[in-house]
C-alpha cells in the first residue's frame, strides 16, 4: 500500500510541475502592471487566434490539454482546468482576464460533472459552479455564462463569458471545433 501512495504522490507532484512550467511567464510583472493589464483585458472573437488555437499542441495528452487551456485565456474572460480523479473533477488551475495561474494544494476543490461525450459542449450558470470551487472572484458581478467542455477523459475545462448569446453561440461553435481539430487522434 505505501508504495501505490508514494506512486500517486511522485504522479501528482510531477503533473504539477508540468503544469507550472507550462503556465508560468518568462517574466513576472510587478502587481501594478498584472492589474493594469487584466483592468484592459478584453476576450478575443479573432477567428485568427482561434484557429491557431489546435495548432502545434504537444502529442502528451497532458502537455496538449494544458497548452490549449492556456491559449483559451484568451479567449474567455475566466475558465478552470479540472482533472479526473476517479470521477470527482479537481481543479488545478484557472484563469482570468487573461492571467493564468496555478491553484495551490490546499484550495483545490472537487466537483461532480455530468456525463458527456468528448469535446461537447455544455452550457450552464455560472454562480452554482464557482461557489462549489470557491473562485467567484472570475464572476464577481455574477454575468458570466458557463461553459463546459470535456477535453480529454482525464480533463475538462470551464470557461466563463460574458458575450451575449448571440456572438457565443457563434464564438463557442468556433472554439469546438479548433478543440476537435486539436485533440482529434
Amino acid at each position: 500500500m505505501d508504495k501505490i501512495s508514494q506512486a500517486l504522490v511522485s504522479k501528482l507532484t510531477h503533473f504539477q510541475k508540468r503544469l507550472q512550467s507550462f503556465l508560468e511567464n518568462d517574466f513576472d510583472p510587478n502587481a501594478d502592471e498584472k492589474k493594469s493589464q487584466q483592468e484592459m483585458f478584453e476576450a478575443s472573437r479573432d477567428v485568427s487566434l482561434v484557429r491557431g488555437l489546435s495548432q502545434g499542441l504537444p502529442e502528451d495528452h497532458i502537455d496538449r490539454a494544458i497548452v490549449a487551456f492556456s491559449r483559451l485565456a484568451l479567449l474567455f474572460d475566466s475558465g478552470v482546468l479540472l482533472e479526473n480523479n476517479d470521477g470527482e473533477w479537481k481543479a488545478q488551475a484557472f484563469f482570468h482576464r487573461g492571467a493564468t495561474e496555478l491553484l495551490k494544494n490546499s484550495a483545490k476543490l472537487t466537483i461532480s460533472l455530468p456525463s458527456i461525450d468528448l469535446l461537447t459542449v455544455l452550457k450552464t450558470d455560472s454562480k452554482p459552479l464557482l461557489e462549489k470551487l470557491q473562485l467567484q472572484d472570475l464572476d464577481p458581478q455574477q454575468r458570466s455564462s458557463c461553459l463546459l467542455i470535456k477535453a480529454t477523459p482525464d480533463f475538462a475545462f470551464l470557461l466563463f463569458s460574458t458575450l451575449p448569446d448571440i456572438w457565443l453561440k457563434d464564438h463557442i461553435t468556433q472554439v469546438r471545433t479548433a478543440l476537435i481539430n486539436g485533440f482529434a487522434d
